[in-house]
Parts: C-alpha cells; structure tokens; sequence
C-alpha cells in the first residue's frame, strides 16, 4: 500500500516545541516501516491553522488521493488535518467514501487515534472522536472564557497580546497599564467618532491623514476600527442626541 504522509504545526514556533514537523516525521516513517507491504512514498509538512482547509500540502495530499496515486493518507493524529468536525468528516466522506470501488479504495490511518477506515468500526471510531474533539475545544473555549473575564475584572492579565491602549506592566508581568502612545490613538478615534461624528470611513481617513497607525505600524482599516470602536462604544451620536449603532457594512 502506496501512503503518503502529512505533518503539520499551527506555528512557527509549535514547530520547534511539542509536536514539531521532525518529530512527526519520524513517527511516521516508523510505523510505516513496522507494517510489511506499506510504503511511505513522501511526507508533506506544512505550518498553518487547523481552522483553515485552503493548505496547500493538505490539498496536495488529497489530490493525490482522488487521483489514485496513492492507496492512502497517513497522520500522526487526526488534528494534524483540521480541528474542525464538520471538515473532517468532509474529508472522510469525501475521499475516504464507505462505498469506494473495491479496485479503488483509498484508506485513512492515524496512529495516535490507532484508525484505519477499511473497516466499518475505523469508520465508527473517526465519527466518535470528532464528536468528542469538538465538544473538548468548546469546553476548553468556555472555560478561557471565564478565566479572562475574573482576570479583567481583577484588573489582571488575561491575554498574551494586550488590547489596543494597554501593555503589560513591566513591574508586574500578571497586571497591565495604559499605553500613553496608544491611549493617545483612541483618544483621538472617540473624537473622531463620538464629537464631530465621522462615519467609520470618513475616520480610517481622517487617521490615514495625520499618520496615526496601529499596533503593528501600518494604517488602520475598516474593519479594525470597526471592531474597536464595538469594544468601547466609539459611536456618532444622531440628531436627537441618541447614541447611534452603526453597522460597518453600511457605514
């Protein structure tokens, strides 16, 4: 059996702790090299959410899967493919089918999960652990969640990247304080926005003009203003001196 192999990472920096690309590697070539009759004809190693389907190497792979080139895929584990549930199964149904021709039939193997999709119980136990990697991340999402609210609310840290106009306190790495710079920028946005009234357009202008940038130096876009302007409620007021909700879509 023609496999070919797939190594991923989510960051640069996954990829040099944990389960890094040569790590994955050599999992791989092992157990390949422990099934007589398997062959691991190359490894594609890519860094790249799990969020996002539209990976090259990923793609490659599957390719090659429809096209019959190779009898099957290979993984460390089945996140390396995509965290998401319904993609997932996209994949399995999709180039993985139950019904496959019995001159054509393509396999799925991940060796942290023990799966093999020839047979209807590898098929069962893929649709198990899906379920069971969503509800996981929803749980884990949940309880960030609240972890960062009881930390905001304590005046705390509750990020690794601090939001717009704070930075982290250089006495107390657990604690932030205003950035004067970046206070000064939202300033200027809550004028913009809340005193003369600009819409957001007319504000991604107006900063372009005076060179007021964002955190990452370049100039700040509708969306981003958008977003901030949500988070501390940097809306026009209207005629009648009601605050006005505006829609960056339509703005």
């Amino acid at each position: 059996m023609k496999l070919i192999g797939y190594c991923r990472v989510s960051t640069d920096k996954q990829g040099q702790e944990g389960h890094s690309l040569e790590e994955q590697h050599v999992r791989l070539k092992a157990y390949v090299a422990a099934h007589p009759g398997w062959e691991l004809i190359s490894v594609e190693s890519e860094v790249g959410s799990a969020k996002n389907m539209n990976r090259p190497k990923l793609q490659k792979c599957l390719h090659l899967i429809s096209k019959g080139e190779v009898d099957g895929l290979i993984v460390t584990a089945l996140d390396r493919m995509t965290r998401s549930l319904s993609d997932l199964l996209h994949i399995v149904n999709t180039y993985f089918p139950h019904d496959q021709p019995s001159n054509k039939k393509t396999n799925l193997l991940s060796i942290s999960e023990t799966l093999d999709l020839s047979t209807p119980n590898g098929r069962m136990i893929v649709y198990l652990f899906s379920v069971f990697g969503q509800w996981q991340r929803e749980i884990t999402s949940e309880n960030s969640r609240r972890v960062s609210a009881h930390l905001k609310a304590a005046g705390k840290r509750y990020n690794a990247q601090p939001l717009f106009g704070m930075k982290v306190d250089p006495d107390d790495p657990s604690r932030l304080t205003a950035c004067p710079q970046e206070q000064a920028v939202l300033d200027r946005i809550r004028e913009l926005r809340c005193t003369e009234g600009l819409s957001l357009t007319e504000t991604v202008l107006v900063l372009r003009d005076e060179d007021l940038r964002n955190r990452a130096g370049t100039y700040w876009s509708k969306p981003s203003i958008s977003r901030l302007c949500r988070r501390h409620d940097f809306y026009p007021p209207s005629q009648d001196g009601e605050l006005t909700v505006e829609s960056s879509a339509h703005s």
